[in-house]
């Protein structure tokens, strides 16, 4: 006789943003009821919108919210919740999270407690894959002081890493044996505000190696499966940006190795639901263990496309009892697949978080992308959570096509009112490293200056963005207040100058009636006719050639127009204002909060002489740690805040004489 199998009618999704959006997502299809929590802050926010039902988190911090597993278990059971869903981050990995639930008769969806607990212990699981035969790199573990007793024997660089946890947190990168013991302290310290566990410990520093990890599946039946590798090596700060699988470049001897390790890994352990074993991948193909994450992870999109395979779907099933419907024969790699994280930082300024009000969002619709996002237009970004906005997965029938497909996707991708890193991924996706996918973890460190300053504005280029300025501006006009448009409509034969990036443009109108208009731009003559503009959208015939282009202007003579994937500035402020502005900006003597967040650290003190690029302060918003450097040689004054300290935006740090 068939067994039959309970499904759950309700589960809570102990998370917020992208990832509990992707798990309602996948609920909804199982007929399943889903619970949003969320703070007061987040009353409009998209998995709020999404869910069955909605449990407010009492409190303001992260502890009294969204890591307070109590609280959380609660609600689960006011709301006759069956099953949590913790996702990736806050609570998913904690151990004592899951035994909680399972204390109160809720299903933790994810592993058991003790496969938590075993693999997040960094010394546990390198001595499970040492048990297993998986290579590993050596440790050198124990106090703070054997560390030091033990590095002179070591070869530098080195790298410190958190023993209780990982996503980059906790880790540094050493290159002199004098620096080591301040890095171990900074590292303890950051180990312990995200892990509650200050252990660390260090291994040797590989330079550029690839980052490749594999997807596992276990039931309570004693199935274990994989779901194919992924290349994850497109980092900053550690952390991912751009993920593919199956990984490219990868010989299949070194791929089978790869997987039966981690098959191995997971059988050891009786493992169940889903996990990721990673490795780092070595120049000359050889493979290390580096660490296994047990929940969902960001990058599972890939695994999905290529496979068919819907993980939170299996994550669900494998919870309540159901044993896996798949064999490993059934599991075929089928076509290529390419995410790229969009993050709301500014890559300019060392990735530091860009927060505010989305403006404006146009997201172009195409057969093989997939959108997984937790933010909306005109949604407030808050400085407490993650910076990751969407995530865009490209798939093809090669690896090719789907890089190709995700360019063509971002190229037209459209996002203003905050800074983001699309522009960076955008210029990566055509770089012929990565096109041939000759790249490691340093891609960026290598490639950075050039993917954001290769791109150069031609003639033709200037051309169409004057045209394209001229038109948004003559639908606006009434809503500015510039010295030139006070003057009135502009006749024929009126010059006046605008500010392309820098470059000062000369404008001269030559004709204009309801059917074409004709200008010149820095002595280049060209025509504009067939416009159309909506709010945030232009298209027109510019000289016989048909354009369309996504803009955003924010009132104040400051105009975003996107074009060739990138955004370019265009203002109207006459020349002379920016000058005399410029020309009375007093020599800046203090330093305010570019971000609101948390002082962490404070690397001076009052009356310490610091040279410009010396770093000050370490501020953490969204998740992310930002170095705040001195901008001049100076003297520290004044100090005006405290480690641990919460800060607003533009609130006064210190001063300098």
């Amino acid at each position: 006789m068939e067994r039959t199998y309970h499904l759950f009618k309700r589960i809570l999704v102990a998370n917020r943003g992208e990832i509990a959006v992707r798990i309602m997502r996948a609920a909804k299809k199982m007929g399943i009821e889903s619970v949003a929590i969320y703070t007061t802050e987040e009353t409009d926010a998209l998995h709020v919108e999404k869910a069955d039902l909605k449990a407010l988190l009492k409190g303001s911090s992260l502890n009294e919210t969204y890591l307070n597993a109590q609280q959380i278990v609660d609600l689960a059971k006011k709301y006759h919740a069956e099953a949590v869903h913790p996702g990736y981050g806050f609570l998913a990995e904690n151990a004592a999270f899951a035994e909680l639930c399972g204390k109160n008769n809720i299903v933790f969806i994810g592993p058991s407690p003790k496969n938590i607990a075993m693999m997040g212990d960094k010394e546990q699981a390198n001595n499970i894959a040492l048990q297993c035969g998986v290579p590993l790199l050596p440790k050198i573990q124990g106090s703070r002081d054997e560390m030091l007793t033990k590095a002179p024997n070591v070869k530098f660089p080195v790298v410190i890493k958190a023993s209780g946890g990982g996503g980059g947190k906790g880790m540094r990168i050493v290159q002199k044996p004098d620096k080591l013991s301040k890095e171990i302290d900074l590292a303890a310290d950051e180990a312990n505000r995200y892990f509650k566990n200050n252990l660390v410990y260090i291994e040797p520093y590989i330079q550029n190696p690839r980052h490749i990890e594999v997807q596992i599946l276990g039931d309570t039946h004693g199935n274990i499966i994989h779901l194919y590798d992924r290349d994850c090596s497109i980092q900053r700060r550690h952390q991912k940006v751009i993920e593919e699988a199956p990984a490219p470049n990868v010989p299949d001897l070194i791929r089978n190795k790869i997987i039966d390790d981690s098959l191995k890994m997971a059988r050891h352990i009786n493992y169940k639901n889903a996990g990721t074993m990673e490795f780092l991948l070595t120049a000359d193909n050889k493979h290390y263990f580096l660490e296994m994450n047990t929940r969902i992870q960001v990058e599972h999109p890939v695994s999905e496309q290529i496979t068919g395979i819907d993980i939170v779907k299996e994550q669900i099933l494998i919870a309540a009892g159901h044993p896996l419907a798949y064999s490993q024969d059934d599991i075929q790699i089928c076509g290529h697949a390419i995410e790229a994280r969009i993050y709301a930082e500014d890559p300019d300024n060392n990735f530091q978080p860009s927060f505010g009000k989305i403006k404006s969002i146009h997201i172009p619709s195409h057969p093989h992308i997939r959108i997984d996002g937790g933010s909306k237009a005109k949604d407030n970004l808050n400085p407490n959570f993650d910076p990751l906005l969407k995530k865009v997965i490209a798939s093809g029938k090669n690896r090719k096509q789907a890089i190709d497909r995700l360019h063509d996707f971002i190229e037209n991708y459209a996002l203003f009112g905050v800074k983001t890193n699309r522009e960076l991924i955008f210029q990566t996706l055509s770089d012929r490293d990565f096109i041939k996918g000759n790249y490691g973890t340093s891609f960026f460190n290598k490639k950075f200056f050039k993917l954001l300053n290769e791109i150069k504005l031609k003639n033709k280029d200037i051309k169409i963005l004057t045209a394209a300025y001229l038109l948004i501006k003559k639908k606006i006009k009434n809503k500015l207040s510039t010295e030139w448009h006070n003057a009135g409509h502009w006749r024929i034969n009126d010059s006046y100058k605008i500010c392309l990036e820098k470059q000062w443009i000369e404008i001269l109108v030559l004709h204009e009636d309801e059917h074409e208009m004709q200008y010149s731009a820095n002595q280049t003559n060209f025509s504009i006719r067939d416009t159309q503009i909506e709010e945030n959208s232009i298209s027109f015939i510019l000289d016989d050639e048909y354009m369309y282009m996504h803009y955003w202007n924010d009132g104040k003579g400051l105009f975003h127009i996107q074009y060739k994937g990138l955004v370019w500035e265009i203002s109207d402020i006459p020349e002379r204002r920016e000058k005399q502005h410029q020309d009375s900006l007093p020599i800046t003597k203090t330093l305010n909060a570019p971000i609101p967040g948390r002082i962490i650290e404070i690397s001076v003190h009052e009356g310490d002489a610091v040279k410009k690029g010396d770093l000050l302060m370490v501020l953490e918003a969204m998740k992310t740690e930002n170095n705040i450097m001195a901008w001049t040689d100076a003297v520290i004054s004044k100090i005006e805040v405290a480690k641990g300290q919460h800060v607003g935006l533009n609130q006064l740090l210190l001063e300098i004489e």
